[in-house]
């Protein structure tokens, strides 16, 4: 294996940062993705487009059926159902987390998670500037996967910057909050999703992303 490009010294416990790296980077290579999951989400938005909404949402091989259960503090019933095709998971520990052959890593600390350690690393992008970079993870000194990851966003519109966190649920890694705060269009603005009732089920009926029904709409994958 190359050399782990980590700059900073060795810190006072546990283990030198290069070996945290190469850890990590073997943790989220070993890290399994689930087949199916279901899961609920509640996202809440001020400033550019003010929103307070909650969902179910099931998953399988590139399926999604998103319902909406909740608008504005009011139940949705029959609850609001999108079906998806070749969704890409946005907010997967996989496509978030940064990786030596992209990102300089310089250790910033380490600290105790309950009993034992985590480790703290600023991430700067190599090569050009990009839309969306990680700014610092948090490496968990157990499982060597990552409980944050601190990130920055800029596009046309709007600027950004937040943190995603995230939690082992059986063998997975899940997102369990996502806070941004932006400027988009010259207006501030915020975004919390919080996720919770993570369930892995062994399969789905094949009816779970069949469109029926007036509720039940087909949109593209993005």
């Amino acid at each position: 294996m190359p050399a782990v490009p980590v700059a900073s010294a060795t810190p006072h416990q546990g283990l030198p940062p290069a070996a945290v790296i190469r850890r990590y980077e073997r943790a989220l290579e070993s890290l399994p993705t689930p087949p199916y999951q279901v899961f609920e989400y509640s996202v809440d938005q001020v400033g550019w487009h003010d929103m307070a909404q909650r969902h179910r949402v099931y998953r399988a091989h590139g399926l999604q059926r998103d319902e909406l259960m909740i608008d504005g503090g009011r139940a949705v019933s029959p609850p609001v159902v999108r079906i998806r095709r070749d969704v890409r998971d946005h907010y997967a520990v996989g496509n978030v987390a940064p990786l030596p052959a992209a990102y300089v890593f310089t250790f910033a600390g380490v600290a105790h998670v309950g009993s034992h350690l985590a480790y703290a690393f600023k991430t700067a992008p190599l090569g050009s500037p990009r839309a969306f970079a990680a700014t610092r993870v948090v490496i968990d000194g157990v499982s060597y996967l990552p409980t944050s990851i601190s990130f920055a966003t800029r596009s046309n519109r709007a600027d950004g910057a937040g943190t995603m966190l995230f939690a082992k649920a059986g063998p997975y890694c899940v997102p369990t909050r996502i806070s941004v705060h932006a400027t988009v269009d010259g207006k501030k603005a915020t975004e919390s999703i919080t996720f919770s009732m993570y369930r892995f089920p062994r399969a789905l009926p094949p009816a779970t992303f069949k469109v029926g029904g007036a509720s039940a709409v087909l949109t593209p994958a993005s």
